[in-house]
């Protein structure tokens, strides 16, 4: 689980950074809740129409709760920075924590709540 977890935060196109998730999550990020797949992938693709690069991204901290052989809490700080098409350099630190659900032999994230900041 912790390296889909990894993937999902090394995501450099919509495709696979969406591939992470289940079609019925919930996501949460700062003050904003996307209550389907659609409405995230809406938001996730705003994002991804802009990234150049990613510069960094790491977990730092991280802790894997174990709720069910299917079914596992992954909590940590992140560390995040990217370069955007106008060549802007955007550095993030915050908090992260998802619920990942074992599908079809693949760890996806069902519900995801992340609260970030810019340094």
């Amino acid at each position: 689980m912790k390296r889909a977890a990894t993937a999902h935060l090394n995501a450099k196109d919509i495709h696979t950074a969406l591939s992470h998730f289940t079609d019925d999550v919930i996501a949460i990020s700062n003050t904003e809740i996307f209550s389907s797949h659609e409405e995230l992938a809406a938001e996730v693709g705003e994002y991804y129409k802009i990234l150049k690069s990613v510069n960094h991204a790491f977990w730092e901290g991280v802790h894997i709760q174990v709720i069910h052989e299917n079914a596992a809490i992954f909590t940590a700080k992140l560390h995040y920075g990217f370069t955007s098409v106008e060549d802007e350099t955007t550095n993030l630190k915050g908090v992260w924590t998802a619920l990942f659900i074992l599908d079809n032999g693949e760890w996806r994230i069902r519900l995801r709540h992340e609260s970030f900041e810019k340094i």
